[in-house]
């Protein structure tokens, strides 16, 4: 018998109480016991009010005061307060399929794995315009089941515990409010021996609030993402030649994506919209080998 602990950080958003629901709802491997963490990073215990006043029958929650308005301090209390062997992110604007878990701990047991990085389907709002939802640019493809990888995310990803407790891993503050900081976690997990999977068939889906549908944010959301990846990769080889052939790689990158989405504009807007989002990935790359400030993403709770 081992514990797994859902780990989620949340400002108290409603859709908390659907993602809660739907891992009550979730069938439990042999031998697991398994309890929810929420970090609550809101200044007046939204979250903690929220689940009091919805309880979900079947599931033991506990919820920690943070009120950080930083994700990284957010993550990194729900590290302190585990106490298994397992630690699920999931976040709160997700729900998972009832075969969920016992999906990621199979691909867990099958390539001996200490990370598993599952899928996150978006579910657009029903008026989103059509060409956007064939585009998808919401939805990050990281590959079929027992794809290795060297990065990871915060969303659908179990982690052994006893590694990351025996790296002294933490998630980096200084990431805390720009986003990216876990690209870097996982990314130093798997530079010091993680063996990091992918599985496409522990499902979660997210709600898209209509907020995310316009292109400034998608692109602005790529150029964080491929910033924060190059920072991670251009600090693992700090070797100058290292760092002209990956900066001139993205330059290519990014001018041949950028030509490619202009060119198909008008014949094919889903598929130049994403050329453009992968422009805009390979223009933050080119941001961090500059060095250049990242936007910020979060707040401090008001």
């Amino acid at each position: 018998m081992f514990k797994a602990s859902v780990a989620i950080a949340s400002i108290g958003r409603a859709t908390l109480i659907d993602t809660l629901t739907s891992i009550a709802q979730v069938k439990r491997p042999d031998g697991v016991v398994l309890d929810v963490l929420i970090a609550d990073d809101s200044r007046d215990g939204a979250a903690t009010k929220l689940v009091a006043s919805h309880p979900v029958k079947g599931l033991d929650v506990t919820c920690l005061s943070v009120a950080s308005g930083n994700i990284s301090t957010a993550r990194n209390a729900l590290l302190d307060a585990a106490t298994g062997d397992w630690l699920v992110f999931v976040d709160d604007d997700e729900w998972v399929e009832a075969d969920w878990l016992e999906r990621l701990f199979a691909c867990q047991r099958d390539f001996q794995a200490d990370v598993v990085v599952g899928p996150v389907h978006p579910v657009y709002p029903e008026k989103t315009p059509a060409w956007f939802k064939t585009a998808n640019p919401l939805y990050m493809d990281w590959g079929i089941r027992g794809k290795r990888i060297y990065t990871g995310r915060g969303g659908n990803t179990l982690v052994n515990m006893e590694l990351i407790r025996a790296l002294e891993l933490r998630f980096d503050e200084t990431y805390g409010r720009t986003g990216g900081e876990d690209t870097i976690f996982f990314g130093q997990a798997a530079e010091r021996g993680a063996r990091i999977f992918v599985t496409d068939d522990a499902i979660a889906r997210e709600h898209v609030p209509a907020e995310r549908l316009s292109e400034s944010y998608v692109l602005s959301r790529a150029v964080r993402a491929g910033q924060s990846y190059g920072q991670m990769r251009l600090t693992r080889h700090p070797d100058p030649l290292w760092h002209i052939i990956f900066a001139l790689a993205a330059f290519a990158k990014w001018l041949a994506a950028g030509l490619l989405a202009a060119a198909l504009r008008l014949f094919d807007r889903p598929k130049s919209f994403r050329l453009r989002q992968k422009s805009c990935l390979n223009k933050g790359k080119l941001r961090a080998v500059f060095n250049l400030p990242l936007a910020e993403l979060y707040s401090a709770p008001k």
